[in-house]
């Protein structure tokens, strides 16, 4: 996949994940490219080596080190700080393939001038080549910019095109699942992986927690449960008439209600099977629980 500049930035580009790998990508990209072209450079002093400067003092030597330290400290903050404006940015606002290489362009300009700066102030060149190193710097920096964000780019499409694919294999899946059993229902988590097919006739209740439902099923005559990353909500609609809201956190099989029961300290249903604790009823949901029940009531007395 290209990134044409006519048209918008795919959001999966902007993810946090993928902006934070760039960070990392250039950084370990800039280490090596310098560790290779910086011995060929007659403007380049960033070393980690002390013995970079053969002809040096060890004081120059020191300050050749410490110099290359805190710049990449400082153009690592830097490229931090920048990510996380971009990710906010992206956010907010539909990004153009043309805005993000113009802040990409940007991020290259600010990086070099950090780095002439700091050439300056270490006292590492000549003042009044200040300009000429800066023209290098971004020359060279545009290198060890973009080609980390390349394979970033190409990284990040790929693992976006093997997400949709395997959502698609799934649907496949559960719809060729579905035409053969109506009563095998595949769950699939927030992200769309399948984790887990089950007979409408095993399963008892769900129950919510935060960002999670733990799911009370049978098997082979005992009680299991199973923790699924998902919302009660999109729960309540995969399963359809079987299941029936009975409270804000829970949602149980309507053919395995035993018991309605209206007491004073509330209102609760017991399930079929014994090991299966009480289960509230809120008031919100009472009439529909009662209604429903009145309607299996009045099919047994036909």
């Amino acid at each position: 996949m290209e990134l044409n500049l006519r048209k918008k930035v795919p959001r999966f580009l902007l993810e946090s994940r993928t902006l934070a790998g760039s960070v990392m990508a250039i950084v370990l990209f800039s280490i090596l490219f310098m560790v290779i072209y910086g011995p060929y450079s007659s403007t380049s002093w960033l070393t980690l080596v002390a013995g970079r400067a053969e002809d040096a003092g060890m004081l120059s030597r020191f300050h050749m080190v410490m110099a290359s330290v805190v710049f990449y400290l400082v153009a690592i903050a830097f490229l931090i700080l920048s990510k996380v404006i971009l990710y906010h940015i992206g956010r907010k606002y539909q990004l153009m393939g043309v805005h993000l290489a113009a802040y990409i362009g940007g991020e290259v300009v600010m990086v070099s001038f950090i780095y002439t700066v700091f050439t300056a102030l270490f006292n590492l060149a000549d003042p009044d080549l200040f300009f000429a190193i800066l023209g290098r710097a971004i020359l060279v920096l545009s290198f060890i910019l973009i080609i980390p964000y390349i394979i970033c780019l190409l990284y990040a499409t790929n693992r976006h095109q093997q997400q949709l694919l395997d959502r698609l294999g799934m649907n496949v899946v559960n719809d060729k699942a579905e035409s053969t059993d109506p009563k095998l229902i595949h769950l699939v988590d927030s992200t769309g992986r399948l984790k887990m097919s089950i007979n409408i006739d095993s399963l008892y209740y769900v129950e919510s927690q935060d960002n999670y439902v733990k799911i009370y099923y049978e098997s082979d005559g005992k009680l299991c449960n199973y923790m699924l990353r998902s919302t009660t909500k999109a729960i309540e609609s995969k399963f359809g008439d079987w299941l029936i809201r009975c409270h804000r956190g829970y949602i149980v099989n309507k053919n395995k209600i035993r018991i309605f029961r209206n007491d004073r300290d509330g209102m609760y249903i017991k399930l079929t099977h014994d090991g299966i604790k009480q289960i509230p009823v809120s008031k919100s949901y009472s009439l529909r629980i009662q209604h429903l029940l009145s309607q299996s009531s009045d099919r047994t007395d036909e």
